[in-house]
């Protein structure tokens, strides 16, 4: 099976990686596409030039990918300016066509950054049109459209987890380490937050975890419009 993730920024796997890791475990073929260069990613620092900020996540990006076994790709939009435009809508078709995708996931529509709610929508519209043959890319048109399940943003946003996958430990002490790959993004959030994502991927495991009775998961909830549901038993 051909499984994306889609996500709107360098690092934004994240929320599901334990996930996208057991699929590559079993055999499967994963996919990494970001919409946006991560340029603006060193946000507490007004002096860092974007190009670099960009060529340097792309770095990270790319260790990452190698990490786990997935092919990586980049829309290269600007971050913190992405938009619902025909030519980005084209751009992310083409992106799941090239995939040949058997399964999406990204991001839930309502989240706290905007970006990560663009990819979402441009998401859901492309994998309807990746089938539509009249809408013509450099890849051919897919048989099927492929299902999206979105991954959990956090508390706050009306995201209520209704498919659940089991994270094991050794799983865990993986995803830790590809997490830290992302390493202008460890020290920025440890300079703003006082701690990196590493700790913050810990709390989400045991707190999915906790709704389902084991020590650490991951949540999603499938996209219920027509021909883009998918079915519980594609989760690893």
């Amino acid at each position: 099976m051909n499984v994306a993730f889609i996500g709107a920024h360098p690092d934004d796997e994240m929320y599901c990686l334990g996930t996208l890791l057991l699929y590559r475990q079993r055999g499967d073929r994963v996919f990494l596409i970001c919409a946006t260069n991560g340029d603006k990613g060193i946000s507490d620092d007004p002096d860092f030039p974007h190009a670099e900020c960009a060529r340097l996540r792309d770095q990270e990006m790319r260790e990452v990918a190698r990490a786990i076994g997935a092919q990586y790709d980049c829309l290269g939009e600007p971050d913190e300016a992405l938009y619902d435009t025909w030519a980005n809508r084209l751009k992310m078709i083409e992106a799941i066509r090239h995939t040949k995708a058997d399964l999406l996931f990204t991001h839930f529509p309502q989240d706290y950054n905007l970006d990560h709610s663009t990819t979402s929508t441009l998401v859901f519209q492309a994998a309807l049109l990746s089938q539509i043959a009249s809408v013509r890319t450099e890849s051919s048109a897919l048989p099927r459209v492929p299902p999206i399940f979105y991954a959990d943003p956090g508390p706050g946003y009306g995201f209520e987890a209704t498919h659940f996958v089991e994270v094991d430990a050794a799983t865990s002490v993986k995803m830790r380490q590809i997490v830290g790959l992302h390493k202008s993004q460890m020290e920025v959030s440890q300079r703003l937050l006082g701690k990196d994502y590493r700790d913050m991927l810990d709390e989400r495991l045991k707190a999915a975890g906790q709704r389902v009775g084991v020590r650490y998961a991951e949540a999603f909830r499938p996209c219920l419009a027509d021909r883009r549901t998918p079915l519980g038993r594609l989760l690893p």
